[in-house]
């Protein structure tokens, strides 16, 4: 099978893949032999590319190859997007002044944590979840989702991967108290904005610890998730181990779904420059064991990836650099491209 880019498709080829819509709903089976109309619909959706099998000199057999993408997991986008109800009623709950329910947030969190840590390739499962809710809420699953992965990897218990995804999802609860314009705002925040900003962590800890069933550790993981381990960070300006775990794994995952996500002061960033930056900054602000647990992890599953270069072209990772695995070997066409050694290439998106 092939990655064939949409504006080139042509009719009898077949569809190697399954094409999703909205809603978990499939739009075209695999095995489909497209028509001018079904190439037509496709353009619609805005898709880039689709899997299509080569042609060969023998007849095409009834049966249907497998696709070589990850398969649409539904119980975990079942649980996301039951997950995010119950979120959105606590923030805006909190909005109204009311305490949070420890009960309310059991129901948010349990289900999509127990769902996800059933698998490490995280990030291949949360591409296949599309949400059109607000980035705020968004932010907050993911960072919970991500974190759930550290504590997975940490051989966290499951009371401690609890209170870490509890203390994850609610990270930024405290924007609830800050003006909607500010948190939406498309260009910089202004020096007062940005101060009135970053009293979120404090919100967050005042909202939490005036509920019922909030601990210690979930505590410390809202209000220091943004200080550093040079003690650059805020609210507390503390460093190093003063730092809660808690807290030093909800940065990574913060910094890494900020940086990914799409905003509307800024374009998203592919994760293998985010995965840079991470190393990057590694000792002077994130903590460079948290870091490397998470991005060791995560890099295992970087091969058989489609992805974009700056310089237009789509290829497959075919082979991931131990150490640097952010610079992978891939295949392009017929050419073998070895991003350690041409430094010229960037990866600027996943795409599969």
């Amino acid at each position: 099978m092939k990655l064939v880019r949409t504006s080139q498709l042509e009719e009898g080829m077949i569809l190697a893949e399954d094409i999703m819509g909205k809603y978990d709903i499939v739009f075209l089976t695999s095995g489909t032999v497209l028509t001018d109309r079904h190439i037509d619909n496709l353009t619609k959706l805005d898709l880039q590319y689709v899997y299509v099998m080569e042609k060969t000199n023998e007849a095409v057999s009834d049966q249907i190859l497998p696709p070589s993408v990850v398969i649409i997991d539904r119980q975990l986008t079942k649980e996301y997007s039951q997950s995010m109800d119950q979120f959105k009623n606590v923030y805006q709950t909190v909005g109204l002044g009311k305490k949070i329910e420890r009960e309310v947030v059991e129901k948010s969190v349990l289900p999509l944590m127990k769902e996800v840590v059933k698998s490490n390739n995280v990030l291949g499962r949360l591409r296949q979840i599309e949400s059109n809710d607000a980035y705020t809420y968004r932010h907050s699953m993911n960072v919970g989702i991500l974190a759930a992965m550290i504590g997975k990897w940490l051989n966290y218990s499951e009371k401690d991967l609890e209170s870490l995804t509890t203390a994850a999802m609610l990270h930024d609860i405290g924007k609830s108290k800050i003006p909607e314009d500010i948190i939406n705002k498309p260009g910089s925040l202004t020096v007062e904005e940005y101060e009135l900003m970053k009293k979120h962590s404090n919100f967050g800890y005042e909202i939490l610890k005036n509920s019922d069933g909030m601990t210690f550790d979930i505590l410390c993981g809202v209000l220091q998730h943004h200080e550093r381990m040079d003690g650059s960070g805020y609210p507390l300006g503390i460093k190093g181990n003063r730092i809660h775990e808690f807290a030093k794994i909800i940065a990574v995952v913060d910094v890494f779904d900020a940086m990914t996500s799409q905003k509307v002061y800024r374009s998203k960033v592919s994760p293998f420059k985010v995965a840079e930056h991470i190393v990057q900054n590694s000792f002077d602000t994130l903590d460079p064991y948290i870091a490397n647990i998470f991005l060791e992890n995560i890099s295992k599953y970087y091969a058989g990836n489609i992805v974009k270069l700056n310089t237009g072209e789509v290829g497959e990772i075919v082979l991931v650099n131990k150490q640097s695995p952010t610079r992978p070997l891939i295949k392009i066409n017929e050419k073998f491209v070895d991003l350690l050694k041409n430094q010229d290439y960037e990866i600027i998106d996943v795409i599969a």
